[in-house]
């Protein structure tokens, strides 16, 4: 008798850890894959596929967002109209290090002619902006948030990708949903949260969240530990690894030399 609890046991948690994560309300549901990214020595960036159902009547946003940390910058101006200097430290407060928005195509319509509407369903750089603060108070926090955005859109980090939402004809009343997330190369280790919502009647009806668990490993997860754990060994290393590149160079450029 044991023995068959125990199977049974093991049978439902296997089922369990193979469902979907869906919304409390069950108006959708989406599925992860892969629900983990390795980064080796030639990660380049690579893509995450978000798929589910909804309810006929909604629209669906896709959200992937990184750990929230501060970002100091340096303020350059020009001393005596001359040189161009450091003249003041910057902060920005708990803005996470990837932002990538993934929305349907009759979503875009909204998101460009309703932007108070847009920014009230909680997506965009406008509604991020209300969650960090810009230290110190005196600087102009809405031109350099607005610059650090686009800072990280040239990095691939930061994003909003309309009409990246496509739909088909799914099981029974719903309808079926998938978008194609572009994993940037510049990826840190860490823990990412993956949001999917239900947007109808100008409103989020439900959502789900998942993770999505980022490791190194390979050479570069090597040279990580041997830079937090034997920092005496990794600057050894690095000196070595510095001269026998400087060596190589002269080689290189003396072979080329004699060429001509």
């Amino acid at each position: 008798m044991l023995k068959k609890a125990a199977t049974f046991l093991v049978l439902s948690c296997c089922f369990l850890l193979s469902q979907p994560f869906s919304s409390a309300k069950g108006d959708i549901r989406a599925h992860l894959t892969p629900e983990a990214i390795d980064i080796g020595t030639f990660f380049n960036g690579t893509e995450v596929y978000v798929s589910g159902d909804v309810s006929p009547e909604a629209e669906v946003v896709v959200r992937l967002s990184g750990m929230r940390h501060d970002v100091a910058l340096k303020k350059k101006g020009k001393v005596l109209g001359l040189l161009w200097m450091n003249l003041d430290s910057i902060t920005i407060h708990r803005v996470p290090n990837l932002y990538l928005v993934y929305i349907s195509k009759n979503l875009e319509s909204t998101m460009r002619t309703e932007p108070s509407k847009w920014e009230e369903l909680g997506f965009g750089f406008a509604a991020l902006k209300k969650e960090v603060k810009v230290s110190p108070a005196e600087a102009d926090s809405e031109a350099i948030f607005k610059e650090f955005v686009e800072l990280k859109k040239s990095e691939g980090l930061y994003a909003i990708e309309p009409g990246k939402v496509v739909y088909s004809e799914g099981e029974s009343s719903q309808k079926s949903f998938e978008a194609i997330l572009q994993i940037p190369p510049r990826l840190v280790p860490g823990k990412y949260l993956v949001e999917t919502f239900a947007v109808k009647d100008g409103s989020v009806e439900s959502r789900t969240r998942a993770e999505l668990q980022v490791k190194q490993v390979g050479f570069p997860a090597f040279i990580t530990r041997l830079a937090f754990k034997h920092g005496a060994l990794y600057g050894l290393l690095a000196t070595i690894i510095a001269i026998a590149a400087g060596l190589l160079i002269g080689v290189i450029f003396k072979g080329e030399k004699g060429a001509h």
